[in-house]
This record gives structure tokens, C-alpha cells and sequence, in this order.
């Protein structure tokens, strides 16, 4: 394959200023250089590129001689010297070329960035959202007791940021050994609720240890990934260290000698310093809790135990510790480290990682060597690992492939016995399959079902339905009564009979009476069961809203006025020039105008390879790939929405992208994905990750492609976008190419019923799944479901499960 000369002298360019990248990002780049030539325009290379060179934390006066001097000639760099340019006049060491304004300008900024800095280190990039929660408490606090039981019961829970309210008297109930699923619309406060049960800052029992996902996202960057695993039991870790202390002086036999009498004296007492701590920070903690005179009682057990430590610490080690005591510490810590199984721990470990994708020698990596997406599952891990009274998992797909999914729908369903499950997760399949029960957030209140989500949207169903037929049949009730009742008021009046209005009066009772017969749990409607003051005798029939989520218009693509296929893959196999072995090997696929297809495959086996060499992002390093040359591609990729720049907003993005679009067209634009108002008007960086996806669909909409190539677009989205979405691409006119390990996504576009005799169009879409496994791509028969059940079968045969 011909190698690209921007990208060779970019290379180049990098080796002469000592500039070193990650081969992950070198080779993006390389990538991305190789559809760009010098004739592009310099601003144009550098905004596409700057941003790999500052994640190197590269210096901003180094990065602007980079971009100054790129394509002007040779230039070494050697520590403690300045740049020097070969060009045809004479050059200076110290006389770099003048900046322009815009340069200038830039490096004005980041001097700026660099001196609030240092000014300020630890002040941080993001403003803390204020958080103000509360909860009804007993008059007996009993969420501060220590208690056998482990369900939680909280009534008028009261959650705001900022001032903004999510939820306004709200029942939390959660029972022991339950498998909930959190359900509600992007920003309702689903992941703020888990962060205030999990930072305590709702007052949660004391007994209870609840774990949120996002508590784990700190790593030990030196450490491998097993070891960080190991290290998230705190308890257990503890115990090691103070084991450990105590080895290295005594050795195997806990007893002290003569000669080690003073180190161990020390160690000892840092060991009981150590624990004093912890005791300090709980006796805090409840008596923050805590009111009236059992407060008080805390706050002088706070003040006794912060006044016993104050003085322990000012103890002499070698006074202090007496033989007893240091028999008596001595036999604890050794018979602690007795009770870990070390064998049966690194087991676990193992098993849950090899569970969740990693391979072994990722396993004994260090934690710096991997990306985000794998810095996730670490964290995925280290919360099975632990196994809490409540675990909080918040879109624990995110970044799985289908193996790892299925082994954690496994694992959750088969190996949580007794602890306490709160999912939020968009993928549909995954939650009907784990949780049991139904918690919805909605109108800023908490609504329980207890069923899975399929099973609460049926019966939602069936509800308004059934809601439906009362309202229609109390609507005929009502014109029958006020047609009698103008009925017999006009008889009464023509013929002055006092009994018609009798008649009229018992009507008029009859249609105060109107409205629900039944209560909700199907008892007899009681006036002593409706509590508080109404203006009706009855409780009016309600239909509970559907929820609104903005719909998703794909423009329909100019005609191509071609029948054949608009993407050709011919024997092409594909290398990375750093390795040895083809990623693909001998890949022949053909894409028709109006087909579907799915690539199937574990993350690794080479599915974005693929669409990066479709679409021309990459050549293939032997055969070819045609595509038809009018044709409009739109590539969704797994980085395009990191692609965004988060210091402008959607509109500015946009007139970026496309020079000479209004500020009304953009906004027209936007409003045919669901974002409106003064959405496109804030920041990228403080929109949520469904709102960023939708920017970046629309800004790759904008063209009206012919080709959508979607991979794992349905991250972050809720059930309603996706839902949406799906509408959309079920109407969408050209041809499709999905890569997503969604099982609900997939089966409904790859699947879904087609209109039939009532399709208006006479084309017909191709339907085809392909397998790409070992470098190949293969077509697969079977639907979706025999997919899934062959995976599920290799993960219960694997070691895994």
C-alpha cells in the first residue's frame, strides 16, 4: 500500500522535534492523513491534528514551531536548543519566523491556560454542581442504627442541583436481594440519584455498604489491572498492609525479640493510629446525622474519640506499646491474614476479568498501557468484585461486546444471591433478562413495578387501554345524561311538569357520579378511600402520558440513478504497517443501494477495521474497494462524537463544519434530531452524552448520505432515542451498515416487519448478517436470536462462567 506524503512527513516531522505518541493515536493519524494532502489548508491539518499532540502534553510554543515549520523543510530538535529552519535565506538560531495574528492569538490562549495553572493547581477545570438532598427521618433516626436488615425504606426524598428539582417527594424503597432496573428519560436524574445513595449524601443506614460504579473509576496507574481488581476490597487490603508491616520485622512467627523491640514498637502504633482514623471519620459521620439528644450523645463521642486520637498520636511508641498490647495486636493481624484465601481471591479476580474481554496478559498489564473503554470494565470489575450490600451499575454495557454482555447477564443473575441491584441501562435485552423488578423515574417521583421493563410496558399498555374504553364509554354516558337532561328541562317548560325537573335533578347526580368505578387495585370506588378535598364525588378517569421523546427525521438521499452495488469489497485484506499480521484477509462484500447489513463479532475481531476501509478512511493493503463515485457517505463512528470540539457550541460546530450556513439553518437542521431551543446555544461540554450523539448524527446527516455507516451509536442514548432512532432507520431510504451490540437495536432494523403489500416502493432491501471472526468475514444464516444462543453457548462451555 502507497504510503500517504502528509502523513510520511508528518512522521518525520514528529521524529525531528522528539514529539513521541501512543501507536493507538499514530496510527488514527495515519489514518486520518491519508484522505488529506499538503494542498489542504495548513489551519485545516492543524485543527484536525493539534488535539493528539496536547493530549502528549506536548509544550504550546513547541506544538506552534511544529505547525509553523511543517512541510518548510528539515528540523532537529535537541534538548537545551533552540529550532532552526532550513529554507533558501539564511536562518538564525534564535530568530524563529514571525507568527501570524491567529497564531499569535493562539498562543496568547495557552500561555493564559498555562498561567492559571499554575496559579491555581488545584482549583478544578469543572464547577461542583450543588447538590441538596433529603429524606424524612423517624424521630428515632433509625438510618443511623446498626440493624440486621438490609433493605432500605425512605420516605419524601427531595433531590435538587443547582436548584433544579428531580425529585420532589419521593418514596425510595429498596428490599434485600432484589434486582431493580432504573428506568427514565436522559437527565431526569437517574445517575444523580445512585450518586446520592452511594456519597451518602442522603442519610442511608449505617449498616448498609452501597457501591456506585463511578466510585471506582480512581486507578493506581503503576499497578496492573489484577492487582487493582485485588486492591478494591479496602478491608481485606488492609489487612494485608498490616500484615505485611509486621512480616518484614518479624518474620513467620508473631513474636518479638530483643533486637526488633523498637521497630516494632513503631509499627504497632502507626498500625493502631491507622485504625483510631477510621473510627474518628465514622464517629463524624453519625454525628452529622444524627439530632436532638441522641445527637448530642454523638457529638460528645465525637469530641472523645477525636481527643483520644490527638493523644495517641503524640504517644511514645517505645512507652505506649506494652507487651500485652503488643501480644494481644500482634495475634490479630496474623490471625486476619490467616482467614484470606489469597488462591481463591486471585480466582475471582481472574474469573471476572476474563469475563468481561480481557485476555491474560491484560490482566497483568500495568493500568496505564489501557484505554478508556477497557478503564471502564476495570472498574466493572472491581465493583463484582467486591460485591456490596447495594450495587449501583450505571450502563454497564457501555464498551462490552456480546460475550462479555452475556457473561455479565450470567454472572448477575447466578452469582449476586443476597445482594441488592440497581440498573441503569439503555439496552433492553440486558435489562429484561437481569432484573426482576422496576423502579420509573418520572414527573420528578418514583414508581415501582414489579416485573421487568417488557413486562411494565405491556401492562402500561393494557392500562391505557383499558383506561382508554372508560373514558369512551363515560363520554357516551354524559351526552346521553346531558341530552335527557335538555330534554326534559325543555318538556318541563312547555308544559309546566314539576316531575321533569325531578328528572333533571337525579340526571344531573347521575353525571357529578361520572368517573372511576373501580380504584386502581380493582376495588369498588369508596368516597371514605379518597382522601383530601375534590370537587367531584368521583376521582376523574386519568390517562397516565406517554412520554414525549423528539423524533429523528433522515433527509432522503438524491437519487443515484444506478442499480448496482455502491460499495465493492474485492479480495482486500488490510495490515497495520507496525505489524506482521492481517487484521482481514481476502474480504469480498457487496453492498447494494437499499440493503441492511450487520457485522457480528467480538470487540478485536476487526468490524471497524472494516468500515474504516469501506468508507476510504484506510486502503486495503492488497485487493480493492469501489465505491460508486457520487456516492454520500455518512459514517457514524465510535470516536466521532470525541471528535467534537466541547469549547463551542452545537450552531458554532455546525457553521464550522459547513462555512456560510446561517444561525436559522442550523437551527432548522438541529430540530430535525430532537435538539431545539437554547440546547444548540450551550457549550458541547455541558450537554449529556445522548445530546452529543444527536450533534454529531445531525452534523453527518447534513450531507443527505446514501450510506449510513453506524457503529455503537445507541451508547448513552435512553430507550426512547433509541426507540426514535430506530424509526428512522427503519424509513431511511438508502442502504445501511451496523455495528452494535444491542440485541433489541439490531433485531428490530435487521428484523423487523416489513409494510408488506402496502410498500408504496418496489425496491427490496437486502437483509444480511455477517460474522467477522480470525480475519474473515462470512455470511450467517441464522437471526439474531441463534447468534445470541451460539454465543451464550461458548460462554457457559468457557471457563469463564
Amino acid at each position: 500500500m502507497a504510503s500517504n506524503p502528509l502523513a510520511t512527513q508528518f512522521k518525520a516531522h514528529l521524529d525531528d522535534f522528539q514529539i513521541s505518541l501512543e501507536p493507538s493515536a499514530l496510527n488514527y493519524l495515519t489514518s486520518m492523513l491519508a484522505v488529506m494532502s499538503m494542498s489542504d489548508k495548513a489551519k485545516d491539518i492543524r485543527e484536525a491534528t493539534e488535539m493528539f499532540l496536547e493530549e502528549a502534553e506536548v509544550d504550546p510554543e513547541k506544538i506552534n514551531q511544529f505547525y509553523v515549520t511543517l512541510g518548510k523543510g528539515n528540523v532537529k530538535m535537541s534538548s537545551g536548543t533552540s529550532t532552526s529552519v532550513s529554507a533558501s535565506g539564511p536562518s538564525t538560531d534564535n530568530a524563529p519566523k514571525p507568527m501570524s495574528s491567529i497564531e499569535a492569538r493562539r498562543m496568547k490562549r495557552a500561555q493564559k491556560k498555562a498561567a492559571a495553572t499554575a496559579a491555581s493547581p488545584s482549583q478544578p477545570t469543572e464547577i461542583e454542581p450543588k447538590i441538596v438532598a433529603t429524606a424524612q427521618q423517624s424521630r428515632f433516626h433509625r438510618e443511623t442504627l446498626e440493624t440486621s436488615s438490609k433493605d432500605i425504606d425512605m420516605q419524601t426524598v427531595n433531590i435538587s442541583v443547582n436548584n433544579l428539582d428531580l425529585l420532589v417527594d419521593a418514596h425510595l424503597r429498596l428490599k434485600e436481594g432484589v434486582r431493580y432496573g432504573l428506568v427514565g428519560q436522559n437527565g431526569v436524574g437517574k445517575t444523580m440519584l445512585m450518586r446520592c445513595m452511594a456519597d451518602n449524601i442522603l442519610a442511608m443506614p449505617s449498616n448498609l455498604n452501597i457501591l456506585h460504579i463511578a466510585q471506582l473509576e480512581t486507578f493506581d496507574e503503576t499497578t496492573t489491572v489484577l492487582n487493582e481488581v485485588l486492591e478494591a476490597d479496602k478491608a481485606c487490603t488492609k489487612a494485608l498492609r498490616e500484615y505485611e508491616v509486621l512480616h518484614a520485622i518479624l518474620g513467620d512467627a508473631p513474636q518479638s525479640t530483643s533486637s526488633n523491640t523498637a521497630q516494632l514498637n513503631t509499627a504497632l502504633h502507626n498500625i493502631l493510629i491507622s485504625r483510631m482514623e477510621t473510627r474518628v471519620i465514622t464517629a463524624q459521620q453519625l454525628a452529622q446525622k444524627r439530632s436532638g439528644a441522641r445527637g448530642h450523645d454523638a457529638r460528645q463521642a465525637q469530641l472523645a474519640i477525636e481527643t483520644e486520637f490527638a493523644t495517641l498520636k503524640t504517644q511514645d511508641p517505645q512507652v505506649y506499646i506494652s507487651s500485652d498490647m503488643a501480644t494481644e495486636l500482634i495475634t490479630d493481624v496474623f490471625d486476619k491474614f490467616a482467614l484470606i484465601n489469597f488462591d481463591a481471591r486471585k480466582a475471582k479476580a481472574r474469573k471476572i476479568l476474563r469475563g468481561l474481554g480481557f485476555e491474560e496478559a491484560q490482566a497483568d498489564a500495568r493500568v496505564q498501557t489501557l484505554s478508556g473503554g477497557w478503564r471502564m470494565q476495570i472498574a466493572l470489575a472491581k465493583a463484582l468484585f467486591v460485591g456490596p450490600d447495594i450495587l449501583l451499575l450505571d450502563e454497564p454495557t457501555n464498551h462490552l461486546d456480546l460475550p462479555a454482555i452475556l457473561w455479565l447477564q450470567e454472572y448477575l443473575i447466578n452469582e449476586t444471591t443476597g445482594v441488592t441491584l440497581v440498573i441503569v441501562s439503555h439496552d433492553r435485552a440486558f435489562l429484561n433478562a437481569v432484573t426482576t423488578e422496576t423502579i420509573i423515574l418520572r414527573d420528578k417521583m418514583l414508581k415501582y413495578h414489579a416485573g421487568s421493563f417488557a413486562d411494565y410496558e405491556s401492562t402500561s399498555e393494557e392500562q391505557r387501554v383499558r383506561k382508554q374504553a372508560l373514558l369512551d364509554v363515560q363520554a357516551k354516558k354524559r351526552a346521553k345524561l346531558l341530552a335527557s337532561i335538555q330534554h326534559n328541562v325543555q318538556q318541563a317548560r312547555a308544559t309546566g311538569d314539576d316531575k321533569r325537573l325531578g328528572q333533571v335533578a337525579s340526571r344531573k347526580k347521575k353525571l357529578e357520579r361520572l368517573g372511576m368505578e373501580k380504584t386502581e387495585d380493582g376495588k369498588r370506588f369508596k368516597v371514605s378511600y379518597w382522601a383530601g378535598y375534590h370537587t367531584t364525588t368521583r376521582a376523574e378517569i386519568e390517562m397516565e402520558k406517554a412520554l414525549k421523546t423528539a423524533s429523528i427525521k433522515i433527509p432522503d438521499p438524491p437519487p443515484l440513478r444506478y442499480h448496482g452495488s455502491v460499495f465493492t469489497v474485492k479480495n482486500a485484506s488490510f495490515r497495520y504497517p507496525t505489524s506482521n499480521k492481517d487484521v482481514l484477509t481476502d474480504v469480498s462484500l457487496d453492498v447494494g443501494p437499499h440493503a441492511r447489513i450487520a457485522l457480528l463479532g467480538p470487540n478485536g475481531c476487526g468490524k471497524t477495521t472494516l468500515l474504516n476501509m469501506m468508507v476510504g478512511v484506510t486502503q486495503p493493503t492488497t485487493g480493492e474497494v469501489y465505491r460508486h463515485p457520487s456516492l454520500r457517505i455518512g459514517y457514524f463512528s465510535q470516536h466521532v462524537v470525541d471528535q467534537l470540539t466541547l469549547t463551542r457550541t452545537p450552531i458554532e460546530e455546525m457553521r464550522f463544519r459547513h462555512p456560510g450556513l446561517s444561525e436559522q439553518e442550523c437551527r432548522a437542521h438541529f430540530g430535525t434530531v430532537g435538539v431545539s431551543g437554547n440546547t444548540v446555544l450551550r457549550k458541547i461540554a455541558n450537554l449529556s452524552g445522548g445530546q452529543r450523539n444527536r450533534i454529531a448524527f445531525a452534523i453527518i446527516l447534513y450531507d443527505a448520505p446514501h450510506v449510513l455507516v453506524i457503529d455503537e451509536i445507541t451508547n448513552h442514548l435512553d430507550m426512547g432515542t433509541v426507540d426514535r432512532l430506530v424509526e428512522a432507520l427503519e424509513g431511511f431510504e438508502g442502504a445501511l451498515v451496523l455495528v452494535s451490540h444491542d440485541v433489541w437495536f439490531m433485531k428490530q432494523l435487521m428484523e423487523g416487519e416489513g409494510d408488506g403489500d402496502d410498500d408504496e416502493s418496489d425496491v427490496k432491501e437486502e437483509r444480511t448478517f455477517y460474522v467477522v471472526r480470525n480475519g474473515a468475514v462470512k455470511r450467517w444464516e441464522k437471526d439474531m436470536d441463534g447468534y445470541v444462543e451460539a454465543v451464550m453457548k461458548k460462554v457457559r462451555k468457557s471457563d469463564k462462567y
